[in-house]
Order: structure tokens, then C-alpha cells, then sequence
């Protein structure tokens, strides 16, 4: 995480070029420009997708309301379960891709800048999970673990409006690769309460076993979110035994 001069001499060096490098790769170095204009990219792509699927949006809203989300949360949640719902549909048909509708959507624009086509296509390999908070470095940069995998992941939250990441927390999200081996969250994590993060844990591991025969991670990822929710739900609430 440290800036060294070899580091920055790798950027000049190997650092992907949006009109030459043909696949992204994670493990080498984007210059912070081109990090701009990727994210840009990502928002247009988002925007895509929002007035393409706004059917989606009732689903959704019929999931949150049946779990009592606290208020103030209802919209992280909302944001990533509408994430979840484009990964869950670009993923169960081959033949069907989000992600390719909008390339050929913007074929003139995109096709100078191949690696954020290569970029983009990363999107649909993408899976919601959950993770623990390890380490903050500051804010917006902090070391995250995967809690099924226990890989550790660097990671850059680019929303200024997100909210701080608290040591030891539960968090869900998306993680989208931003080179030089760095992750990002599509917007901010959802952050389960600190205080629910012991017995959430506990039936992470417990409900991603039994769920794990699940035709697909999306269909496995939901129906766990939805028993975990009402575990912070029932903390939170101080319904929970003890």
C-alpha cells in the first residue's frame, strides 16, 4: 500500500493504457487518470442500467420491506440488491448480458478504449459476499477479509458520502478489481451493526453450509443476506438471547 519509487516507476513503466491494453489485468498498475475515467465509465454503465431495469426496483423493495431494515439503511441495501439482481440475471443465461447490451450500446465510444471493455466484462464475475473489516489505514482505504475464503483484499472506497468502516465490522458488498492487486465497492458497503457482528459471523459460516447446494452463488448469496438480516434485526432490537 505504500507509494515507493519502484511502485511509481511501475506506473510509467507497466501501467495499463485505456486505447492499447487489450485485457485487464489486476496485477499491474492504472494510472490514477485513467481510474477517473474507468469510474466515470462504471456511472454511465449504472445509469444504463437503472432506467433499463426499474421493474426490478419493486422486487426489491418488497425484499427490504419484509425484513424491517432500519430506515437510515434501506438505501445501501437498496443499491445492492439492485447490483445483486443485474449479476443474478447476466448470470444465469449465456446468451444474455448486461454488461454486452451496454458495450453494443456504446460501441463508437468504447471500442477506442479496450481496456475498459476488458474492464466491464469483470463486472459479470463479480459476486456480493461478506466480509470483516481488518484494518483501516484511513477512511477510505482499508484492508478487508472475505469471510468464507479468508482472502485479505485491499480496498479503496471511492464514494465521498460513504459511511466510515469501523474495525471489526461485518460489511456486504461487490468488490470490482482497479489494478495494481486494489479493490473497490461499487458504492459503500452495507454495514451490518458493530454490535451484531459477533452473532452475524457466527451465522454466516452456519447458513452459507447449509445453502451451499444452491444452483448458483447469487441464489446461495441472498438467501443467506436474508437470514442475516433478521439476525441484526433481532440484535439490534435486543430480541436475541443471549
Amino acid at each position: 500500500m505504500k507509494n515507493s519509487g519502484k511502485l511509481n516507476r511501475n506506473v510509467v513503466e507497466f501501467g495499463q493504457s485505456l486505447a492499447y491494453t487489450k485485457q485487464f489485468n489486476n496485477d499491474y498498475p492504472i494510472s490514477t487518470k485513467n481510474k477517473k475515467v474507468m469510474i466515470s465509465e462504471l456511472r454511465d454503465f449504472t445509469k444504463y442500467l437503472t432506467q433499463n431495469n426499474r421493474a426490478s426496483a419493486y422486487l426489491i423493495q418488497e425484499f427490504i420491506d419484509a425484513h424491517q431494515v432500519n430506515e437510515e439503511k434501506e438505501e445501501a441495501l437498496f443499491h445492492h440488491l439492485f447490483w445483486w439482481r443485474m449479476l443474478y440475471e447476466s448470470n444465469q443465461d449465456d446468451r444474455f448480458s448486461h454488461v454486452e447490451n451496454y458495450i453494443a450500446c456504446n460501441r463508437v465510444k468504447l471500442n477506442k478504449k479496450p481496456l475498459i471493455i476488458s474492464w466491464l466484462k469483470e463486472w459479470e464475475k463479480a459476486i456480493p459476499t461478506f466480509y470483516y473489516v481488518e484494518y483501516l489505514y484511513h477512511e477510505q482505504v482499508i484492508v478487508v477479509v472475505d469471510i468464507y475464503t479468508k482472502e485479505t483484499l485491499d480496498v479503496i472506497v471511492y464514494d465521498p458520502t460513504a459511511t466510515p468502516a469501523k474495525k471489526g465490522e461485518i460489511v456486504m458488498g461487490t468488490l470490482l478489481p482497479i489494478g495494481n492487486r486494489l479493490y473497490f465497492p461499487i458504492l459503500d458497503f452495507y454495514h451490518f451493526d458493530l454490535e451484531a457482528s459477533k452473532d452475524i459471523a457466527i451465522y454466516l459460516t452456519y447458513y452459507h453450509e447449509k445453502h451451499a447446494q444452491n444452483p448458483s452463488d447469487y441464489e446461495a448469496f441472498i438467501r443467506v443476506l436474508s437470514k442475516v438480516l433478521q439476525v441484526e434485526e433481532l440484535v439490534t432490537s435486543g430480541e436475541m438471547d443471549d
